[in-house]
């Protein structure tokens, strides 16, 4: 591989999941083949203490969260999240810079050189990644690896690891037809990643099946169970217009008057959470100051991020009932618009009929559309299910974003969601 170019273009030949779909069991992801390849590489995840975090809605946050307060606090710290907006060196981070073009390209080649020799083994595009961001923070010394699960956690790639502390975010319904129809079935999935060698499990409020399920599995393992709401709280929250401020009692020590730079109560319940994790992790020295100077820098893109103004563009993922139905109260309590033009786009398999139940109502027009990638859902299977509101049907994404530009006025808002992919090439096209 000459170039960072063949790098990708060589990356982007392995099968990609997110991209196709995921099938319908999970099987297929063979852990063993993993530890192989680690035993090989010298067992680079062996070589930094590790944060694992699973869920549904708020991972990516949650990490983020957990990263900048260990940077702050002194540490280097890497961060394995997914997927990418726009550039996949956004998937591997270190103290918040993603890893640079010749780093990506020196250690995928480490990899090939392995795959090359063993010829037998089969690796997706996320698994390579993963292996990518373990020999990357191994090589640059990171003190910390804070690893975001890619799918459910039992049989993710990153269960390979045995973590110091385990994270579960918020529990709902996705990816049913591989994690399973029941709710008790997908936290299963996910609490797997709950082992004997964690410290403490920390976890947000969950619904009681969830709960259940992750309490059993604490007990089997022999894991402490720290709960926001329960042994972690947050108080006196305050909404600005750009900014949320809110008291924090934690595992050692009360936070008062801590800012996060964004809005909605669920960054509120992700920072505290990360709080939580980051007691658990680091000293006690200069602990207050560091928190809160990270939270409040803590930067997550594609999360509530509004990305242009007159008109406001506003961009979030919401892949299910229970997201859109948090993005809907977000948007009607913290932003000031006249008409909301929805620009919708989905994947097969997500729950557009709960999407389109929490945000068509709230909207004025809708534009739907389709990324360019197979999981797309056809934009005519999503007009379906927009009824008694003017929606326009497009064939990409910068069409639609021309139509709801067209559509609307200086002091309405253009709110893009759904698919990730519909989000990360909006904010391609805007931000360029």
């Amino acid at each position: 591989m000459k170039s960072y170019s063949d790098v990708i273009k060589y990356l982007d030949s392995f099968v990609n999941y997110e991209r196709t779909g995921f099938d319908a069991s999970c099987r297929k992801f063979d852990l063993s083949k993993l530890r192989r390849a680690l035993d090989v590489l010298g067992n680079p995840e062996k070589s930094f203490r590790t944060v694992h975090v699973t869920g549904t809605k708020g991972k990516g946050s949650v990490c983020t969260f957990i990263s900048y307060i260990l940077k702050e606090s002194g540490y280097k710290a890497g961060l394995f999240t997914s997927p990418h907006l726009i550039s996949p060196r956004e998937r591997i981070q270190i103290n918040n810079n993603m890893i640079s073009e010749e780093d990506l390209s020196l250690s995928a080649g480490v990899i090939k050189k392995y795959i090359d020799e063993s010829k037998e083994e089969k690796f997706s595009f996320f698994e390579l990644y993963f292996l990518i961001a373990m020999i990357y923070f191994k090589n640059k010394g990171v003190d910390f690896a804070v690893l975001e699960v890619g799918l459910g956690g039992r049989c993710d790639a990153t269960n390979v690891v045995d973590s110091e502390i385990s994270v579960i975010t918020p529990i709902s319904y996705d990816h049913m037809d591989v994690l399973g129809e029941e709710i008790e079935k997908i936290a299963g999935e996910k609490a797997a990643i709950i082992k004997k060698t964690n410290k403490a499990c920390f976890t947000s409020p969950q619904r009681p099946g969830v709960m259940e399920v992750i309490e059993r599995k604490c007990k089997e393992e022999g894991v402490a169970l720290k709960v926001v709401g329960k042994d972690i709280l947050f108080e006196n929250v305050h909404y600005m217009d750009k900014e949320t401020i809110f008291d924090v009692t934690g595992l050692k020590e009360t936070y008062k008057n801590c800012t996060i730079s964004m809005v909605g109560k669920f960054q509120v319940t992700n920072s505290t959470l990360g709080i939580g994790v980051c007691e658990a992790l680091i000293d006690d020295k200069g602990r207050e100051e560091a928190i809160k100077k990270a939270i409040y820098e803590a930067f997550i893109p594609g999360r509530l991020e509004l990305i242009s103004r007159s008109p406001s563009i506003l961009i979030d993922g919401a892949q299910n009932e229970e997201s859109a139905r948090k993005l809907k109260y977000s948007v009607e309590h913290y932003f000031k618009y006249d008409r909301l033009i929805l620009l919708l786009g989905a994947s097969k398999g997500k729950d557009i009929k709960g999407i389109c139940k929490e945000l068509v109502p709230i909207a004025d027009e809708v534009v739907i559309t389709r990324a360019q990638n197979e999981r797309a859902a056809d934009p005519s299977i999503i007009r379906g299910f927009v009824r008694e509101k003017p929606a326009h049907v497009t064939g990409d994404v910068k069409e639609a974003l021309g139509v709801a530009l067209t559509k609307a006025r200086k002091n309405d808002l253009i709110l893009a969601t759904g698919s990730f992919f519909v989000i990360g090439e909006i904010r391609k096209l805007i931000l360029k």
